[in-house]
């Protein structure tokens, strides 16, 4: 779960940061290994990158029944034939998802005055961006006359200014973002090691991809990311804590982002 505590110490970032070696998966379609990204606080330094063209791939919420805990990323990705899976925002301790969810234009959960970073896609209008976010601080939102058929709300961790959303914090874990570039692409951002929320926000900020805005999603156990593309595939787990040698077991995530083949 997110926490945003007071300010610890954190390790100093590189001066210059290069740009990640992408693999092509399909066309406007991309996977990265990014090593040298950010400093990690433990585990793994590498940060995996997946940048989608919203014009080309649909974005769809996946989400459990009521009282169901639902599916890793992984399992979600095997039952629904996604190309990739990745946890939708927020989850309470009982595993339910918090802030506004759609999903096919049905309302699953309400929005929430406290999260100002909201994820659209699939609009009903041509005429609408494939994909894009929202920053709630400037950009007025009414549920009731949404245009879009596919939404999940967290919070903003780096807005269109540049300014870092969340409070210095010593928290340690697995993160997830997901950013949109000036080009209008989709990134989804998961750290295979465990970082603070502020150390990946300076980070991103200073990456050289060109982000316009960056929402953070849950970190930890909740972090989660599977991808499969022809004969590529990648799944990474985050951890309940950030020890790498303490056992973990993998967290079913109620509600989740795919990414599909447009048809």
């Amino acid at each position: 779960m997110l926490w945003l505590l007071p300010w610890l110490a954190a390790p100093a970032l590189a001066q210059e940061t290069l740009l990640p070696a992408w693999q092509t998966l399909g066309p406007k379609l991309e996977f990265a290994l990014w090593e040298n990204l950010v400093p990690s606080r433990s585990g793994s330094s590498l940060v995996a990158l997946l940048r989608v063209d919203p014009s080309r791939y649909s974005f769809k919420v996946l989400a459990a029944p009521k009282g169901e805990e639902g599916y890793t990323a992984g399992q979600w990705r095997e039952q629904s034939g996604a190309l990739a899976v990745f946890n939708a925002g927020l989850y309470t301790p009982e595993g339910r998802h918090l802030g506004y969810l759609l999903q096919n234009g049905k309302e699953l959960s309400p929005l929430l005055p406290q999260q100002d970073g909201l994820f659209l896609a699939g609009p009903r209008e041509r005429e609408l961006p494939a994909a894009r976010i929202l920053d709630l601080r400037y950009t007025p939102f009414d549920p009731r006359l949404n245009p879009y058929q596919q939404a999940a709300q967290s919070l903003m961790l780096l807005d269109r200014f540049g300014m870092i959303r969340v409070r210095r914090s010593p928290k340690v874990a697995n993160r997830t973002a997901l950013a949109i570039d000036e080009k209008g692409r989709i990134l989804v951002v998961v750290t295979e090691g465990g970082h603070t929320l502020w150390e990946l926000a300076q980070a991103l900020k200073s990456s050289g991809l060109a982000l316009r805005e960056v929402m953070t999603m849950d970190g930890g156990a909740e972090s989660q990311l599977a991808v499969a593309v022809g004969d590529f595939t990648y799944e990474h787990y985050g951890r309940t804590s950030p020890a790498p040698d303490l056992p973990w077991t993998r967290q079913a995530l109620p509600a989740v982002l795919a990414v599909f083949n447009k048809k």
